[in-house]
């Protein structure tokens, strides 16, 4: 029996150890002519700090259709059912009845595919072969002067329908309203977000909780994000019986109108 019981131990170890923390990062900075000034840094600040909290990090700036579809692909193949995984996405979003969709980067040089996007819940279900998988949008929405082939009549991104089991979900507004840029250099949910993520070992509902009511609080309700969650069980991005890489610190976030400092 207690030959029986070590092998079951050392099997349960070895699974650990194969059990790694995935992230794949991109921040698309527009489409066209339409441009997003926050994008890429707020794509560098996540990869900044899922480094520092050691994870893998992939990260990818102005990713065309292609681009992005390649990148999920290599990055859902490296996933295995121990891992836990994470997919951050900057840039611009639309929805269409319901469903939501990432928009590939285009320069104002190139010829935009209008009929190209990325699927939210396609990106859901590539991240699902993990153990635990998040999926993180800081997302602007185009609005009026978005071009016709893709201007939906819905406003802002939907609430997900149907998570994986498992699964975390947000977004950096409430579902149906729109978020216009913000800020200078960083977005204010991102910059919140990563602050408090990197600062204490925090259950994600609660770190949600925590840090949409600093962004509600900051914007004096005009931006209000939104989480979904399935998870069976307390997780924390940050473990601190395995600190962090290297001391991660934030920039001083200055917002686009008024320019003061936001520091917590």
């Amino acid at each position: 029996m207690k030959r029986y019981l070590m092998l079951w131990l050392m099997l349960i170890l070895s699974l650990s150890a194969f059990a790694q923390r995935k992230a794949l990062i991109i921040g698309n900075s527009g489409f066209d002519k339409y441009q997003i000034s926050t994008s890429l840094n707020d794509a560098q600040l996540a990869a900044d700090a899922f480094t520092a909290m050691d994870y893998q990090v992939n990260l990818y700036k102005d990713q065309n259709y292609q681009q992005m579809i390649d990148a999920l692909e290599t990055f859902k193949n490296s996933l295995t059912k121990n891992d836990v995984a994470v997919f951050y996405y900057a840039g611009y979003t639309m929805q269409e009845s319901g469903k939501n969709y990432l928009i590939p980067y285009s320069s104002k040089d190139s010829k935009p595919d209008d009929a190209a996007k990325l699927s939210v819940d396609v990106v859901l279900e590539a991240i699902s072969r993990a153990h635990r998988s998040f999926m993180i949008l800081e997302s602007r929405q185009m609005g009026k002067p978005f071009p016709k082939s893709l201007c939906a009549k819905d406003k802002g991104l939907a609430a997900i329908e149907r998570l994986r089991p498992n699964q975390g979900f947000a977004m950096a507004s409430a579902p149906g309203k729109e978020l216009k840029q913000q800020g200078e250099k960083y977005s204010i949910f991102s910059y919140t977000l990563f602050n408090k993520m990197t600062s204490a070992m925090i259950d994600f509902p609660e770190l949600m909780s925590e840090s949409s009511e600093a962004v509600k609080t900051y914007t004096e309700g005009k931006q209000i994000p939104h989480w979904q969650s399935t998870l069976d069980a307390p997780f924390s991005f940050w473990e601190q019986t395995q600190g962090l890489k290297f001391k991660f610190r934030l920039p001083t976030y200055r917002v686009l109108e008024g320019g003061g400092s936001y520091n917590f």
